[in-house]
């Protein structure tokens, strides 16, 4: 009975709200907010918590063998009010093992073993892998523990494990004798407020949900061999040469491009330390970061620069690659103007990290994300290098920065990346029109079977629904959510929630409640539309009637979605006149007119324009007879 209760009443609590913003909220993320940890007005609860995890690791890579071998000890901190009785690692690289899901086929032979576990010590107690304390599931295990781990509390772990790098690409690999290394340490899971125990499998389409912490990392490689990683290098006098430190040095703080290792250093062995037993270690710390990946070369260039973005801290702007990978020569520039457009324009938040260091893995298409780190492939064409080192910059920020769960909302962060790199791509390829590739894009899936509401759970979309719900309908949305609110207060909105949420775990509804908090308004006749329905953008002109000089221009909202509105209106005599509303206007109605006061004659009426989602082009043409 109490538990009917209990659900009658959420169900209330939940169609209340319903009535007040429009939006369907799950019951399990009511839950949250009526615990206390969320609120409805998008502001941080003081109940609001958020665990973290120290890991001290230290591992070898044998470049020969693409073999990596590693050790840790971690410490993870349960700062939940929740007693725990397990703890989820992530073995990502179990994603190779044959059996284990996958969202693409791949080839028997491409396969592998996966990671490795040669030991387990919990609590100071060696525990049996694949046993019932210690159970491997895909590319998670769970360790059962026999005193539950009580709030405000911690506990010790310590493994061992290897693995091969795997023969298919995926996000990290060998990449012709070069190595972008990720998704490689048996990572402790989020444990959150809303759905607990993150058991999500990492099955290849959706990416990375990580807490903050902090990382002591060892790493040992053959001795020609360069690494970068996540994190601030502590030994850099025992692995560089004198003039490649002095070089480093200067680039931390130069406008310019310095050009800190070339090819001529390596011919010259003038680049690492040699040492007896052939190898470095180099000594790598982070702290309050989400995940940890590093590259590995012995030929790559790198050219760096830096940028102040707050008095008294420059963030060092790199880009590692090959000789004959020639576009890359301007990458570190472009990573320069990627930081400098984020920390000052928009959103106007100062970088949070050391540095950014784009990797290129001599691909012709896609990137991927790591903190301070990408793996970028080398596209030739100069919008679409810039515009990939921007979107891997632009994750630094979403997710890293704030936390959000890719796995499960993948637009809070590969939109904000789609969305950001417009003015810097235009600025740089006057060719470019990238905000009208992403309005096109939009268009040619908008009102199809893929295109999915995006508050569905992104793991679902692993059939080519990701492209559009991911990637080109949020940016689009955000787009006309700008046009909305006007720069001023759009940029107002967005630095407040960010302000309010970095370095946590904020959900959609965090978003939503925030905007509307800064706006002042509920929002929700555009969130719903845009976010939780399913449908597309069409505008129409129904009618334009003359009478006394006013011209009466009868428009309907023919889909679902919101956009605003753009007139061109032709004068018999050659001029023209452009007439810009807001998608408020669709508020309270499907149908708006807009009056026009000219004693010129109209030829004709245009509604729309390249950068205005329509999927129907057909009703946006009157001629008057």
């Amino acid at each position: 009975m109490q538990r009917i209760i209990f659900l009658i009443l959420l169900l209330s609590t939940a169609n209340i709200f319903s009535q007040n913003s429009n939006l369907f909220i799950p019951l399990d993320v009511i839950e949250a907010y009526e615990n206390g940890t969320r609120t409805y007005d998008g502001t941080v609860s003081s109940s609001y918590w958020i665990n973290h995890t120290d890991y001290k690791i230290d591992v070898e890579f044998f470049p020969d063998s693409n073999y990596i071998v590693g050790s840790a000890k971690i410490i993870y901190f349960n700062e939940s009010p929740d007693s725990l009785s397990k703890i989820v690692l992530r073995l990502y690289q179990n994603i190779v093992k044959p059996g284990v899901a996958k969202d693409w086929n791949i080839s028997a032979k491409l396969l592998g073993d996966g990671m490795k576990i040669k030991s387990l010590i919990v609590r100071g107690d060696s525990v049996k892998v694949n046993s019932e304390h210690a159970k491997i599931g895909g590319t998670n295990m769970s360790i059962r523990l026999d005193k539950k781990l009580s709030p405000n509390d911690k506990i010790d772990l310590e493994i061992e494990w290897s693995f091969e790098l795997p023969k298919f690409p995926l996000r990290m690999g060998n990449y012709n004798g070069d190595f972008f290394i990720a998704y490689w340490y048996p990572q402790v899971a989020v444990y959150d407020d809303v759905y607990g125990w993150d058991m999500l499998q990492y099955s290849g389409v959706v990416e990375c949900y990580n807490d903050f912490n902090n990382y002591d990392i060892n790493y040992t490689v053959p001795a020609d061999y360069v690494l970068w990683s996540t994190g601030e290098l502590q030994n850099g006098e025992n692995v560089f040469s004198n003039e490649i430190l002095e070089r480093l040095q200067r680039a931390k703080n130069s406008d310019e491009t310095v050009n800190i290792i070339t090819v001529d250093d390596y011919e010259k062995n003038n680049v690492t330390l040699k040492t007896a037993s052939g190898k470095n270690t180099w000594s790598f710390r982070a702290s309050k970061v989400p995940d940890i990946a590093w590259a590995v070369s012995n030929n790559y260039n790198w050219d760096a620069s830096s940028i102040e973005v707050e008095p008294g801290r420059r963030v060092l702007t790199a880009a590692i690659y090959p000789d004959s990978i020639k576009q890359y020569k301007n990458a570190a520039l472009y990573a320069r103007e990627s930081i400098k457009y984020m920390s000052e324009v928009s959103p106007g938040v100062p970088y949070p990290w050391s540095h950014t260091t784009a990797f290129t893995n001599k691909g012709k298409r896609g990137g991927m994300e790591f903190p301070m780190m990408q793996n970028n492939s080398a596209p030739k064409k100069i919008s679409r290098n810039l515009g990939l080192i921007f979107h891997e910059i632009v994750h630094n920020y979403f997710p890293f920065y704030m936390g959000t769960n890719e796995r499960r909302e993948a637009w809070m962060d590969e939109g904000w990346a789609a969305y950001f790199p417009q003015k810097i791509v235009e600025k740089y390829d006057s060719t470019s029109r990238y905000g009208e590739y992403r309005v096109s894009s939009y268009e040619k899936m908008a009102g199809k079977t893929k295109d999915v509401p995006m508050i569905l759970p992104s793991y679902m979309m692993t059939h080519g629904e990701s492209r559009t719900n991911f990637y080109n309908r949020p940016a689009v949305a955000y787009m006309e959510l700008r046009q909305l609110l006007g720069d001023e207060l759009f940029n107002k909105a967005l630095r407040e929630y960010m302000n309010r949420w970095h370095e946590k775990h904020p959900i959609g509804y965090d978003f939503f409640f925030t905007f509307n908090d800064v706006a002042g308004e509920d929002l929700s006749w555009f969130w719903k539309p845009w976010f939780f329905d399913l449908g597309y953008p069409d505008l129409a002109i129904e009618n334009v009637e003359v009478k006394n000089s006013v011209a009466t221009i009868l428009l309907s909202k023919v889909g679902n979605i919101p956009t605003r509105i753009e007139l061109t209106v032709l004068f018999d005599d050659g001029e023209s006149e452009v007439i810009q509303k807001s998608a408020s206007l669709w508020k309270e109605s499907n149908e708006a007119e807009i009056k026009l006061k000219s004693d010129k004659k109209i030829k004709s009426v245009k509604l729309g324009s390249p950068l205005i989602p329509d999927v129907n082009k057909d009703n946006n043409l009157f001629e008057m007879k």
